[in-house]
């Protein structure tokens, strides 16, 4: 019955005992091997690569799962082991090679390329023409605003997309979280943000997370908070958590049920990217509402 299971699962699996040598083995796995008799073999002779050998010489591992490159082109596979009893179950889970890899990456380039000329372009227009007085200044200002803000949002289109193609590199580094916060205002908010975010945190505060990550989150809710709530805006940091809140009317009743969700559907873009890039980078996210819109992520 097992190794009908087994048999089924569509990438390679192998079952070896206790003292490291192969019970069982599916057809993917006959096919992967560069060995192609098996029986009797131990799996030192037949994994080389290093997780495969500091892991399962540890009787102890009941669980492990990493992602690792494999092959002259590099094939991406998630590397799983799982012990039942005597037994560890060993798989290949197949990714995608560097080649493709590379290639979503191009493909991504062009089409960000493409879509954002065409509003660089009408935003110099518009500034031109509000500088040689052709344009109204008050109309000028609101076209300008809402082209920031379809900048914006194709900006979180091109992020999701990252998401969903595997795109984002998730590693992680130690943060000075007031000067990272210090720069991300000064450099990449709008204007009428810098003197409306009330920082309170201490110089000495240390995070570890993945820079791009952390500040694309952080924008997002500072950017959120300026569209739907209401300066000033107030940072915290206290429990390992960072807390931003604003002062407007908060999260609707059917918005916070919706983000208490694992699998939010129905939300905001920004605030979907907020779930998504945290969850990539095991930050906790809680949506609540305390005098406005609060967004606590626990690191």
């Amino acid at each position: 019955m097992l190794k009908d299971i087994i048999e089924l699962i569509e990438y390679p699996v192998l079952i070896i005992d206790k003292s490291g040598q192969v019970i069982y083995y599916n057809t993917k796995f006959k096919d992967f091997s560069w060995i192609k008799d098996l029986k009797g073999r131990y799996y030192f002779e037949i994994l080389r690569f290093s997780e495969a050998h500091e892991v399962l010489k540890d009787n102890k591992v009941e669980y492990y799962e990493k992602e690792i490159s494999l092959g002259t082109d590099a094939t991406k596979y998630t590397f799983l082991i799982k012990s039942i009893g005597d037994l560890k179950f060993i798989a290949l889970k197949p990714g995608e090679s560097k080649a493709n890899s590379d290639l979503k990456k191009k493909l991504l380039g062009q089409i960000s390329h493409e879509l954002k000329t065409p509003i660089t372009v009408i935003s110099s227009i518009v500034e031109t023409g509000e500088a040689t007085g052709k344009i109204d200044s008050i109309f000028s200002r609101k076209l300008l605003n809402n082209i920031k803000r379809l900048d914006f949002a194709l900006d979180n289109a091109i992020i999701i997309t990252k998401i969903q193609l595997g795109l984002i590199n998730s590693q992680k580094t130690k943060i000075n979280l007031l000067s990272f916060l210090e720069d991300l205002i000064d450099n990449s908010l709008p204007e009428v943000l810098h003197s409306n975010i009330k920082l309170n945190v201490e110089k000495k505060i240390v995070v570890e997370s993945n820079p791009y990550i952390l500040k694309t989150i952080t924008k997002n809710i500072f950017l959120n908070s300026l569209i739907h709530g209401k300066e000033p805006i107030f940072v915290d940091f206290y429990d390992n958590k960072l807390i931003i809140r604003d002062s407007g009317e908060g999260f609707k009743e059917g918005e916070l049920k919706e983000l208490s969700r694992e699998n939010s559907s129905g939300i905001g873009l920004g605030t979907a990217i907020i779930k998504s890039l945290a969850k990539l980078s095991n930050i906790q996210t809680t949506f609540s509402n305390e005098n406005g819109a609060k967004v606590e992520l626990k690191f």
